[in-house]
Parts: C-alpha cells; structure tokens; sequence
C-alpha cells in the first residue's frame, strides 16, 4: 500500500514510475497476501498457484494487454486512454517494438479472435441466421470459406498469425449494428495502416451507409431495432428544436427501412 516508503525510503518522486524489478517484487508481494487470505477465510481452493514458467515480471503481461486491446469494445482506444496516448500507435510502440513482440502477441491475440468469431458466426448460418445487405452473399462465402480453411490450423510460429490476417476471408469486422466485409477497394471510410503492418483495416467510426461492404445479420438487426425504439423516444420531447427531431425522424426512418428489408429478405 506504501511502495515509495518501503522500496525507496520516501525518496522517490510522488507518480514516478515503478522499475520492473520492483514491479516483480509488487506481484510477488500480492500474491503472497492472496494466498494469506484465502487460506485465513478457509477457501484454499482459491489460492494462487505456483508458476510453472517461473516468477511473474512485469514482461509476460504483453500478452494480457494484448488480450484487452482485441478482446474489449475499442480495446486500442481504451489502453491509449489509459496512458494518456494522443495516438494508438503510441501505445503499441509503449507496450514494445517489433524487436520487443508485442505486436507479435497482438496479432496471435487478433488471429485467435478472429476464429473464434469466424467459428461462432459458421455455427450460427448453420443454424439458420439471415443476412441482408450489399455484401450478404460475400459475408456467407467467407463465412463458410474460411471455416475450410482455417478449421484446426496449428500456428508454428507467432509471426505467421500476422501473415494468415491479411487473408481476405477474415476480412470481416462486426461493428456497431452492421458488419464490415471488407474490401479496400469498396470502401468509403477512412483506411488504416499500422507502422510495420501490411495489413488495411477499416475504420468502424466512420461507417457510411452507402457503403457496399456492409451486412446485417440478425444480430445488427436486433441492435438496429434497439437504436430506433431510442430515436422513437426522443420524438416524444416537444420542446426539442424542430431540426432536431427533423434529423432525429429521419435516421428512425432509415433503420426502420433497413429492418424491413432485412425481414423481406427472409421470407
């Protein structure tokens, strides 16, 4: 609770940053005191057990930043937050270089995600789940494709996962209430390219709904329809400005056009 009096003798700067060697003594200390409590409250089967890697440095949760950023709703952003990042490529290059493998454990992160999406959305056209939109055929194709090609890969080397992600059929990205099939060449948001990735990837944020890489699934449906019953509510404040509740008709109109013909795609 006190680390600059007990590691540095209160001589240490007030927010200066912890050395890794005192980190490591932290997260030993910590597991130490979890193991006191769990044995004190009786709960040993809680206790943290010996690493069989060795001890914990602070070194070996790349892996668990690398988890976060992929795994969490704008997970990049977040960590970029955190550290008071004006850029994300900031924090890439804060959480190691190339020579580091940070980006290494990012991608093999990125790729075990991506089959675990491309797994789970296989599973659920099988089931019978519906696609409209400009790109609905190419989604099912890469969909099913890519589960051919990709079912029980083993990765040798962590390095390959950076070269199977430009792959064009993981080129799908859910977003907010639509996914992304992704073609460069369709595209109309804005491209981004990472320092030392040969990889374009789309920018969700910038989505524009005449853009022909868009599909709706039944899950950007049921997302749709949760974001037109907001907008609908919204028209209930008659004190709102007349151009507000103009804009705000407007985009109700629109999802309600693209749930409709999402359903009249079904039958």
């Amino acid at each position: 609770m006190h680390p600059l009096s007990r590691h540095r003798g209160g001589s240490g700067r007030i927010g200066q940053a912890r050395d890794p060697s005192g980190l490591t003594r932290d997260i030993s200390a910590f597991i130490a005191w979890a193991n006191d409590q769990a044995y004190k409250l009786g709960r040993p089967h809680e206790v943290i057990p010996a690493d069989p890697s060795g001890a914990i440095s602070p070194s070996r949760f790349r892996r668990t930043l690398a988890w976060h950023i992929v795994r969490r709703p704008r997970g990049l952003i977040a960590g970029a937050v955190q550290y008071g990042h004006v850029h994300v490529q900031m924090t890439l290059g804060y959480s190691g270089s190339y020579d580091s493998g940070f980006p290494d454990e990012h991608a093999f992160e990125q790729w075990l995600y991506q089959l675990e999406q491309l797994t789970g959305d296989h599973q659920l056209l099988l089931d019978g789940e519906h696609v409209s939109g400009p790109a609905a055929e190419s989604y099912r194709q890469r969909v099913h494709a890519g589960r051919e090609q990709f079912a029980g890969r083993v990765l040798t080397n962590i390095r390959q996962a950076r070269d199977m992600l430009t792959n064009p059929l993981l080129q799908v990205y859910p977003g907010r209430a639509m996914t992304c099939v992704f073609d460069p060449a369709k595209a109309l948001c804005q491209q981004h390219r990472a320092e030392g990735d040969s990889r374009t990837t789309p920018d969700l944020d910038d989505c524009r709904t005449t853009c022909q890489n868009i599909a709706y699934t039944d899950r950007d449906t049921r997302q749709l329809r949760q974001r037109a019953a907001r907008l609908h509510a919204l028209l209930g404040d008659f004190l709102a400005p007349s151009p507000r509740s103009q804009r705000i008709r407007a985009e109700r109109d629109r999802l309600q056009m693209l749930i409709r013909d999402h359903e009249r795609d079904q039958c």
